[in-house]
């Protein structure tokens, strides 16, 4: 549990340290819980709640888009958005998270 997180965020770390993003290897999303879990969403498209609590460190290898929200139901303003194949730290975490299907 603290592991994943723990190798989640210096995955995360690492490739900002890099280049800021990396290239998007797969069909992904994964983001740590507050419960130190990592989640996955396979092939996402659409609004999500982010189980096990607030997401923090985030990995987006999908081909969208991650629009994230304190809301459980991707309503309000974001607090962040995360580009295909880009890692980071949600410092604020959110509870929701949106991969718009246009624009």
């Amino acid at each position: 549990m603290r592991f994943h997180r723990t190798l989640l965020l210096a995955t995360a770390a690492a490739v900002t340290a890099v280049g800021g993003t990396a290239h998007a290897a797969g069909t992904d999303f994964q983001y740590v819980g507050t419960d130190d879990k990592v989640h996955a969403l396979h092939h996402p498209a659409g609004c999500y709640a982010a189980s096990g609590g607030r997401g923090q460190g985030v990995v987006n290898q999908s081909d969208r888009w991650a629009v994230l929200y304190a809301t459980a139901d991707c309503t309000g303003t974001p607090v962040a958005r995360v580009a295909p194949g880009a890692v980071g730290q949600i410092s604020r975490g959110f509870r929701s998270v949106d991969f718009p299907v246009t624009g």
